[in-house]
């Protein structure tokens, strides 16, 4: 569960945020997102069951990294634009349950300042 919500927030409370105030953007823009050797399958998996073209940049040891900016949108190419919804969230990545990991500035959720 994510360490630095703000005070007084629920995951759930935190999920309608993300969806309809800042529309996660979290999942967008000049980010990577760092996948371990088991996510990197799980991801291209999903992937390709949703037809979703994936770039994966994968290291030796089967980790890798996902750009965000080498995918339509600039954004995951998990996310669903329209709805800003993740589509894998049952499988979402460790990285992504675990955020926000501390305080941002923007974010409505963490303990930094609010966003908008």
């Amino acid at each position: 569960m994510p360490t630095h919500l703000r005070e007084g927030l629920s995951p759930e409370a935190a999920s309608r945020i993300c969806l309809h105030q800042c529309r996660a953007g979290c999942c967008r823009g000049p980010l990577y997102l760092r996948l371990t050797a088991p996510e990197v399958v799980t991801f291209k998996d999903r992937a390709a069951v949703l037809g979703v073209a994936l770039t994966v940049t994968e290291a030796a040891d089967g980790s890798g990294a996902v750009g965000f900016l080498d995918h339509p949108g600039d954004r995951c190419p998990m996310l669903d634009e329209a709805t800003s919804a993740c589509r894998i969230y049952e499988e979402r990545p460790q990285r992504c349950r675990d955020f926000p990991d501390k305080p941002r500035p923007g974010c409505a959720i963490s303990g930094g300042e609010d966003a908008g």
